[in-house]
């Protein structure tokens, strides 16, 4: 693909539309911050610049421009992600480009999945009265099926493996995909007979399905879910977040239910902020993807014992990462889908509105077994995980009220070292720039203002200059990328590196402001520092051999420039 084309592309996709349509942004100073998608993020760390059109994490290191971004947040190929935002543009491709192979294995199972969730949607739609009048009973329109893009699976052994295989797939891949398994060395559907619901990546991906039956059979489970393969880590997914994520950023509030039909249900009355945890316990990476689009959220799961005690555990993880936490008690024996029928989403909503906080509910339970200070104590296992001291100061404060405790005596449990030890800190990415050598890095950061700076740098320096590995390297790959251009993009050095230390340490060079530093004087000291080495290495070389004339004859010379050289700055700074 043409350089000019990709300039075309990456020019129409602005950084901050493009990352906001994935994630939060506020606006700090003259830059954008959110919570960064390729770390356990527990604070905002990711800035992006508008004006240079780059990301960068401060706490991991990521960074790039805007095809960086969609390559590393859908794990896609640079190409990939040129594509990717060529059609968000609204940018018509050659053809060539938009025929070209799929070549990764994680691209080929995607493309699996998408194939196989239009089969199972057409199933549905077009082969299934059973499973339609399924769905009628449960009270489900059609389109909320649509919507969340339903399914069903038929039930012949090999109805989906036909299919796919029609579809020019191998057997190998379709091992992989998990969609199947072997009877008598054979494979056959995972999936038979069953309501389907795709489970989708938060970018809209079809990543895994779970199938439900329509009758109880004996010996056969209510649920099952696809395995974990290349493209699904079970656990780290929100069930319905690619429909709500938006709508949970503009409320502000995130409403957490545990199984598809409560989800479904919400969805259908109006509660578009709603997630679902898949049937499962809450997880930390699921509350790290929820985080991203905000920090309140509504636990609400089935109004029985089970589901209350899942409500605190869910709600302690969220506690941990700094979440405000609520949860709506819904009367005993009902779960979210059930209240919804009964009585309507006026009602939920009232419950939603008078949640109780977490911890004042912790305290006031009947339904948790544990004594006071075991549910004191489950509290305080959160905060130890919490990084924020003036959150932990808060969430105490809660707790003394709650339970009539005082901090002093809540302050004192907190540091026992008996507690779950956990590093509050950052850590410090190996890709991140060295801080020796501040000079030769100030040097490249006010080179990269503009391409006058560039110029002028290029001109007067080598890549011998630079001692320090990194800002050598960096300054090679500039010369590589603009000797051969004219125009001055921070944003197009970033194409489609492979070298992810050079990227990621010229996102942070480009994003520092050096506009009033004399660069002209910066490449003088550079220089002497230059020269002052290589008259250290001759010294070293002489002493090893006296009698070497050249060595003489060659330090003599480096000698004569030094002083003229450090007579030019003396005659700049006096005259």
């Amino acid at each position: 693909m043409e350089s000019a084309l990709i300039d075309q592309i990456r020019q129409a996709n602005d950084i901050v539309d493009v990352v906001q349509s994935y994630l939060p942004l506020k606006r700090v100073g003259s830059n954008w911050r959110g919570i960064c998608p390729f770390h356990n993020d527990t604070r905002p760390s990711m800035y992006v610049s508008q004006t240079k059109q780059i990301f960068k994490c401060f706490a991991c290191g990521k960074a790039g421009n805007v095809f960086s971004f969609v390559q590393e947040y859908e794990k896609v190929s640079f190409m990939e992600s040129v594509k990717k935002l060529a059609i968000r543009a609204g940018i018509t491709l050659p053809e060539d480009s938009r025929t070209k192979v799929v070549s990764t294995k994680r691209q080929q199972l995607i493309e699996v999945y998408r194939i196989a969730s239009e089969f199972f949607t057409k199933n549905l739609f077009e082969h299934s009265e059973d499973a339609m009048d399924y769905l009628r009973q449960r009270k489900v329109s059609p389109q909320t099926a649509k919507d969340l893009q339903l399914g069903y699976a038929l039930a012949s052994n090999k109805a989906l493996l036909n299919h796919l295989m029609k579809q020019g797939f191998g057997v190998s891949l379709l091992k992989e995909s998990g969609l199947f398994g072997e009877y008598s060395g054979a494979l056959i559907d995972l999936f038979r007979d069953r309501l389907i619901f795709p489970i989708h990546s938060n970018t809209s991906e079809v990543i895994a399905f779970g199938g439900r039956i329509l009758q109880p059979k004996e010996n056969t489970g209510k649920y099952i879910n696809s395995p974990g393969t290349e493209i699904y880590t079970k656990g780290k997914e929100l069930y319905g977040l690619f429909k709500t994520k938006y709508n949970i950023s503009k409320t502000d509030q995130s409403i957490v239910c545990e199984g598809y039909f409560d989800f479904l249900r919400l969805y259908e009355n109006g509660f578009t902020n709603a997630v679902a945890s898949l049937g499962t316990a809450l997880t930390e990476d699921q509350v790290y993807l929820l985080n991203r689009f905000s920090s309140n959220t509504v636990i609400l799961f089935d109004g029985d014992s089970a589901g209350i005690k899942a409500a605190v555990r869910a709600g302690l993880v969220c506690l941990a990462r700094g979440m405000k936490v609520k949860v709506a008690l819904l009367p005993q024996g009902e779960d979210p889908d059930e209240f919804l029928l009964s009585h309507g989403a006026d009602a939920l909503r009232a419950l939603i509105d008078t949640a109780s906080e977490l911890i004042p509910f912790i305290a006031q339970s009947s339904d948790l077994d544990s004594s006071p200070k075991e549910r004191i104590e489950l509290i305080l296992d959160a905060l130890r995980q919490l990084w924020d001291p003036i959150q932990r100061e808060f969430f105490l404060k809660d707790i003394s009220e709650s339970f009539g405790i005082s901090q002093n005596a809540l302050q004192s449990s907190l540091r026992r070292s008996s507690a779950r030890q956990t590093t509050l800190e950052q850590p410090v990415p190996e890709n991140q720039i060295p801080q020796k050598s501040p000079h030769e890095k100030i040097i490249l950061q006010a080179a990269l203002k503009d391409r006058e700076s560039y110029n002028l740098l290029a001109r007067e320096l080598t890549a011998d200059y630079f001692s320090n590995r990194l800002y050598k390297r960096i300054f090679e790959y500039l010369q590589q990328r603009l000797q051969s251009s004219s125009g001055f993009d921070p944003a197009a050095l970033l194409d489609d590196t492979d070298n992810t230390e050079i990227r990621d340490s010229l996102a942070e060079l480009l994003f520092e402001d050096l506009q009033h530093l004399d660069l002209n004087a910066q490449i003088r000291d550079l220089k002497l520092r230059k020269l002052k080495r290589d008259l250290d290495d001759l010294d070293k070389a002489i002493n090893e051999d006296p009698t070497n004339l050249e060595l003489l004859k060659e330090k003599e010379k480096l000698f004569q420039e030094y002083r003229k050289t450090t007579k030019r700055v003396v005659n700049k700074v006096l005259f």
